[in-house]
């Protein structure tokens, strides 16, 4: 056995996102190699999906409680989180709907292709689509709670969690012991997110090798072109929601661009909004010239709330799905699509693979059938890559926007590109101290 002691400790000391790329090309090699007999390994795959479906419910709940319990700051703190959460709500629906035009009348992803083994017919997914745009925000105040989470009615969880919240928060001391409960759990949570996903390598290439093997080359293809359909809707979305934003507000896009890329390579290389925290509160602060108030408290919080990129590709993939399945979309739906991305990825914000996590709140709500998920799975590394980077990305553009509303950015630094010195002294500077905010 001492012959294995080498290989298990090299893949154990392997990086997450690199174990995924491998069991990604494993499971392609052995869908094509195995053909048909590769599905004997469905049940690895399926409890994979199962276990990212157990935690949709309770993630959503208790991050969205947490988060409001978060946001009881008074005066200038209260403004500034209006402003924050005003405009990632805006640019999280516009990069939806961008997703959606490009998807539905460009790009068309997965048009001509069909799932040979669908647990659902086209007929089946169309009778399934019985409630309307107006239903689903009629359907969103729950009328027993516990059916909404039994069901995983993610809407109705989504809205009972956030009156929740405000009522820990209304209820002041005597919640005391409710908010320490319920941020312990959010810790129990996010553990057994991790833990969860630490079986992606293997879940993922069981996937992948059931969909190279039974489906062929042509989803394979599918695949990617609907990658390459997210990838093109996100540079897109930063282009033009961010560089509109920065207009509008008298900025130089070009300056905010050029210096978020050092940002935005730690994003695309981590797919970690958390982990690329740092590096975007140093370019924010020191090459951008956002005070210290405003980006400490509106990039921690975007990086949590805030899932531009997730709430873009929520869109293709919708699209997608409804492709492959034969289902035609109307407007209600699309509309319906744009509502639960949104607000569904603000729900998950900071959550490990929030996309997998969100991805049934979105397709359930206009009916769309939830096989697609171990397609998306099987692939999801390579779209958060740059679905992180717009995150990131919509995180700084608020900070700049916010600040020049508040006078706190240093045009100086922004327009001429001056970075403050990264000496201890110059990093802690207070927004007082900086001359000529705008």
């Amino acid at each position: 056995m001492n012959f294995l002691k080498k290989p298990i400790c090299f893949w154990m000391n392997l990086q997450a996102w690199l174990k995924i790329i491998i069991g990604m090309f494993l499971g392609l090699v052995l869908g094509l190699v195995l053909g048909p007999d590769a599905v004997v390994f469905k049940p690895i795959g399926t409890m994979f999906i199962n276990g990212i479906m157990m935690l949709v419910a309770p993630v959503v709940f208790v991050s969205l409680v947490c988060g409001v319990m978060a946001m009881r700051d008074p005066a200038k703190m209260g403004r500034i989180a209006l402003k924050t959460f005003g405009i990632y709500f805006l640019t999280m629906a516009s990069g939806s709907a961008i997703a959606l035009f490009f998807s539905k009348l460009i790009f068309a992803p997965g048009k001509g292709v069909s799932l040979s083994s669908l647990s659902l017919n086209t007929l089946e997914v169309k009778s399934q689509r019985a409630f309307s745009f107006i239903d689903t925000i009629v359907s969103m105040v729950p009328s027993n709670i516990m059916v909404s989470f039994a069901e995983a009615n993610i809407l109705q969880v989504i809205v009972f969690a956030i009156i929740f919240g405000i009522s820990i928060n209304l209820a002041g001391e005597a919640a005391k012991p409710v908010e320490t409960f319920f941020r312990s759990l959010s810790v129990v949570i996010f553990k057994l997110i991790s833990i969860i996903m630490s079986f992606a390598p293997y879940g993922i290439c069981a996937l992948l090798a059931v969909v190279a093997g039974t489906q062929g080359l042509d989803v394979i293809k599918a695949l990617l072109h609907m990658i390459g359909v997210v990838y093109i809707c996100c540079l897109v979305g930063m282009t033009t929601i961010y560089g509109t934003g920065l207009s509008l507000a008298k900025l130089n896009p070009l300056m905010f661009f050029k210096k978020i890329f050092e940002a935005q390579v730690v994003a695309f290389s981590t797919t970690s909004s958390a982990a690329t925290l740092p590096v975007n509160l140093k370019v924010a602060e020191n090459k951008m010239g956002v005070s210290r108030s405003v980006a400490g408290f509106v990039l921690p919080l975007g990086s949590t709330v805030n899932m531009d990129g997730l709430s873009t590709y929520m869109g293709v993939i919708a699209i997608f799905t409804a492709n492959i399945y034969g289902v035609e979309l109307s407007l209600g739906d699309m509309l319906t699509i744009v509502l639960t991305s949104t607000i569904a990825a603000i729900g998950c914000a900071g959550v490990p693979a929030a996309g997998l996590i969100v991805l049934p709140m979105v397709l359930s709500s206009v009916g769309l059938p939830l096989d697609v998920i171990g397609l998306i799975a099987a692939v999801h590394r390579l779209i958060d890559m740059i679905s992180t980077s717009m995150n990131i990305t919509g995180d700084a553009f608020a900070s700049v926007v916010i600040a020049k509303s508040e006078k706190e950015l240093n045009l100086e630094i922004y327009n001429d590109g001056k970075a403050i010195s990264d000496s201890p002294h110059a990093s802690t500077l207070d927004p007082i101290e900086r001359p000529e905010f705008a």
